[in-house]
């Protein structure tokens, strides 16, 4: 036999054998060894059948796993989105080793299944990190979450227990409680989330639930505080707080605080006859909100630079805002949600998307605001009106833009609201009209929309100004295309200043109103204006029951205004109003007037 074909003869044997022993060798390892899927894949086993899987997924998801079983989680990392739609356990072996990740998008653990309980695992890089959803009576104990958008989301599930987790780092919300309540939240801390804790609902019931300060944001304790009235919260009662809730409570004072990095700064919720005044509101998602309230007043606080509103009243009557900034705000400066006869004055609401927000909310009052648009904004807008009836919009001054909405749904809405007093309406940046009798009104109207006009257009930004003298209160008003500013009152001697800007070598022109009361109180009745010594470009004076009133004209620059009951005078680029108190015993005494003062008004 040839040699070649003997070496083919003995090898076929061997090779036979050999392909024999093979697949049963990958399928029956030697006692003692573990193959790869035995021991590296097969590490999510059920203890109530004693059966493993391969996916966490895959253990809920057998047929054989039923309502009230245990999945236990092996240390490792699980590149899955684990949907949770049976009532059971799902525990992992180390707080920090056992890992189940989101692989940067999607739930990382979805609940929707009722009396569920996740424990002990770490949750990472997702959108969500654990949301329960419609998930009654669960439990998310001790796990560790970081790296998303949103940590923990209770979306009504109520009867929840969230304890002793560790959320950082989320871009949006670290813990958000939506319609979840009886919920009862112990040692949780978020740190570092651009939200970091809030809560929201529709009932009362929504808000009752269990959160102590053992709860913290960025080191600081949780203030969530039920049933509570006539008591003040300050940094004197409380001189460290992480977040501040005050549910179903009555005359509660909340004042100089700082908030910031949570879903709402401050939360009113069923609350009544109460006040927030005082407050840094910033970098929040609201800075200031109150809901399902009455009577609640916000007054002389700074909400700026939050994601949504600066202060925002939904379904809260009575409410009031009044002398806060609230700028540049990512959607809204002051919004008013159902909110009906409320009050919103003399604010800042400027650089916000919407500076005023006004939806189906009706008898209402807007006054004395100052909306303004940045340059080239196009989709932002001085106040925007939504399906709301019977307000009073005046004395605001809106640059650029308004949105007033007439139409729902294809459907014809014609909303009914007074753009002025009957007096004086807003100072619109648009308008063109003329000014014939220069009182700082205009002649012709301002239309907003069908069946909704401001008659009495002012031609200059509104202004106004209180002053207290021997007990008794004024206000001064001026309608002027300057900007008026670091008004001042010595009470001393009645001197009234402020400074009016405009643009160098432009016309510029001041209607001042003063009560007449206080001219009799302060000044005698006899007034006059001097400027540089002489009588300025005076157009027009005159008086009506209440207000005695000066339209001047001027050339626009930095000028130093100065209302005083013996001189007003203007020097090189100071420009001084001076009313001068006429003295009845010398004009007796001499029989004429003095060259520097004028008669009673015409």
């Amino acid at each position: 036999m040839p040699r070649k074909a003997l070496m083919l003869t003995l090898a076929l044997p061997l090779l036979f054998s050999v392909l024999l022993v093979f697949p049963f060798s990958l399928e029956r390892p030697h006692h003692g060894q573990s193959n790869a899927i035995q021991q590296n894949d097969l590490r999510v086993r059920n203890l109530n059948t004693g059966k493993s899987y391969l996916t966490i997924q895959e253990a809920i998801d057998a047929p054989e796993t039923l309502d009230g079983h245990e999945i236990s989680v092996a240390s490792g990392i699980y590149y899955e989105h684990v949907i949770v739609n049976k009532s059971l356990s799902l525990i992992g072996e180390d707080r920090s080793t056992t890992i189940i990740d989101g692989n940067g998008k999607g739930k990382v653990v979805y609940v929707t299944a009722d009396n569920v309980e996740v424990r002990n695992v770490t949750i990472q890089n997702g959108t969500f990190g654990l949301w329960l959803d419609n998930s009654q009576n669960s439990k998310i104990i001790g796990n560790t979450l970081h790296d998303g958008s949103y940590g923990i989301r209770l979306y009504y599930s109520r009867n929840s227990e969230v304890i002793g987790n560790n959320i950082q780092g989320y871009t949006w919300f670290g813990i958000e409680i939506k319609s979840s309540g009886n919920s009862t939240l112990r040692d949780n801390s978020m740190v570092d989330n651009r939200y970091n804790f809030g809560v929201n609902g529709n009932s009362l019931s929504d808000f009752i639930n269990d959160i102590d300060v053992s709860n913290n944001v960025n080191g600081k304790p949780i203030r969530y505080l039920i049933d509570q009235h006539n008591i003040t919260i300050d940094s004197l009662t409380f001189q460290e707080i992480g977040y501040l809730g005050l549910v179903n409570s009555t005359n509660v004072k909340v004042e100089n605080l700082n908030v910031e990095d949570n879903v709402q700064g401050i939360l009113f919720a069923f609350a009544t006859n109460s006040t927030v005044s005082n407050v840094n509101a910033k970098n929040n998602w609201n800075g200031i909100y109150v809901a399902h309230s009455s009577n609640i007043s916000v007054s002389g606080n700074n909400a700026n630079n939050n994601f949504d509103y600066g202060i925002k009243f939904f379904n809260s009557s009575g409410s009031i805002a009044r002398g806060n900034n609230v700028d540049n705000n990512g959607w809204a400066g002051i919004g008013v949600f159902k909110s009906h006869n409320s009050i919103v004055e003399g604010n800042e609401a400027n650089f916000n998307t919407y500076n005023l927000h006004i939806v189906y909310t009706n008898n209402s009052v807007f006054a004395r605001n100052s909306a303004l648009i940045k340059p080239g904004a196009s989709t932002c807008y001085s106040i925007a009106v939504y399906y709301s009836h019977n307000n009073v919009i005046y004395h605001n001054t809106f640059v650029n833009r308004l949105l007033y909405v007439e139409t729902r749904n294809g459907t014809r809405f014609t909303p009914r609201n007074s753009w002025d007093n009957g007096l004086e309406g807003n100072y619109w940046s648009y308008y063109q009209g003329p000014d014939a009798n220069q009182d700082g009104v205009g002649d012709t109207p301002y239309v907003v929309g069908e069946n909704n006009v401001d008659n009495y257009p002012l031609m200059g930004k509104f202004s106004d100004f209180t002053v207290t003298l021997g007990g008794k209160t004024y206000s001064i008003s001026v309608i002027s295309n300057s900007t008026i500013s670091q008004f001042q009152f010595g009470s001393e001697d009645g001197t009234i200043s402020l400074l009016a800007t405009g643009e160098n070598g432009t016309k510029g022109f001041a209607r001042i109103a003063v009560p007449n009361s206080m001219l009799q109180d302060l000044y005698g009745g006899n007034l006059t204006v001097l400027i540089n010594g002489e009588q300025p470009v005076l157009e027009r004076k005159w008086t009506d029951e209440l207000y005695a009133y000066w339209y001047f004209s001027y050339v626009n620059s930095a000028f130093k205004t100065v209302i005083s009951p013996w001189l007003i005078v203007a020097v090189a680029s100071v420009f001084l109003i001076a009313f001068v108190s006429v003295f009845w015993f010398l004009r007796r005494k001499r029989g004429d007037k003095s060259s520097i003062v004028s008669g009673n008004l015409q």
